[in-house]
């Protein structure tokens, strides 16, 4: 795919097409990064995942390391991104003397007024439409709206995004970039169980809900996931933050199976490659 779209976000991480792929604890691997960014746009993986240096790396900050530790994985990685923490400028700084462009996720104005503060040079506003941890409590479109005027840098709009149609929606709503993570679940270079692809291509957006039940070790953090997962979850007392994976002895059935509202345009299981030129297909 050769296509091309110039914003500031993807001038500023060197990418073809403002897309970033969300760094999905649990399913999220070095494959699906690679691939998305052979494809043309950002891919991420989870703090302790190995990629090839033209992906980023995503730190929760209930779990990052200290400084040290972010200098160290910021020599190999485009990017360093933290997520679900107040804005750390000691943090920033250790990602850009390895050489990294620091990012943040937030889910309002002010966090991200922070962020810019501290020295990050993007951000990402994450809508309560998002899959897996939700930070905010607005919907993307007014969070995106917030931001955009309350900081200068690029702003990546990330939450309930699936579709070619919402994607170039998104983008004519100023972002400068669109953050995709439940379409990529149910590529093949994901590490999904096969039982979690299968309820995610068989789900649509009324089937997303936003919980606290799989807080296990990370408390305050309400997560979107698929309502009939928190049911069967409830039914066994299991607490799994991650969810289903290849390999999973335990029945994958109760574990966390974060969706997005926008799981009911996830209607195929497609390359990584593929989704992405379908995502930007109308821009």
């Amino acid at each position: 795919m050769s296509t091309t779209t110039s914003t500031r976000f993807s001038d500023l991480v060197g990418c073809r097409l403002p897309l970033q792929l969300a760094a999905m604890g649990g399913v999220g691997t070095a494959e699906l990064a690679e691939a998305v960014s052979a494809a043309g746009g950002l891919g991420m993986v989870p703090s302790g995942v190995a990629s090839a240096g033209e992906c980023g790396v995503n730190f929760l900050m209930p779990f990052a390391p200290g400084p040290d530790g972010i200098h160290e994985v910021a020599k190999t990685a485009r990017v360093v991104e933290f997520f679900y923490g107040d804005p750390d400028r000691n943090l920033v700084r250790a990602a850009h003397r390895g050489g990294a462009l620091a990012g943040w996720q937030v889910g309002a104005a002010d966090e991200a007024r922070a962020a810019e503060e501290a020295g990050c040079d993007y951000i990402v506003a994450q809508g309560i439409e998002a899959g897996g941890h939700v930070r905010g409590h607005q919907l993307l479109a007014e969070v995106l709206a917030e931001v955009r005027v309350a900081v200068r840098v690029p702003v990546v709009a990330a939450g309930g995004v699936a579709s070619a149609r919402r994607f170039a929606e998104v983008m004519a709503m100023g972002a400068d970039a669109v953050r995709v993570g439940t379409r990529f679940v149910t590529s093949p270079e994901s590490g999904a169980h096969p039982d979690y692809v299968a309820a995610l291509l068989a789900a649509d957006g009324d089937d997303t809900v936003l919980t606290g039940w799989f807080n296990e070790g990370w408390p305050d953090a309400p997560h979107r996931v698929l309502r009939s997962a928190l049911e069967r979850a409830r039914d066994s007392g299991w607490h799994a933050t991650v969810p289903p994976y290849r390999g999973v002895e335990r029945s994958p059935g109760d574990m966390a199976m974060y969706a997005g509202q926008g799981v009911g345009d996830v209607i195929a299981s497609l390359p990584a490659r593929e989704v992405v030129a379908d995502l930007v297909g109308l821009l």
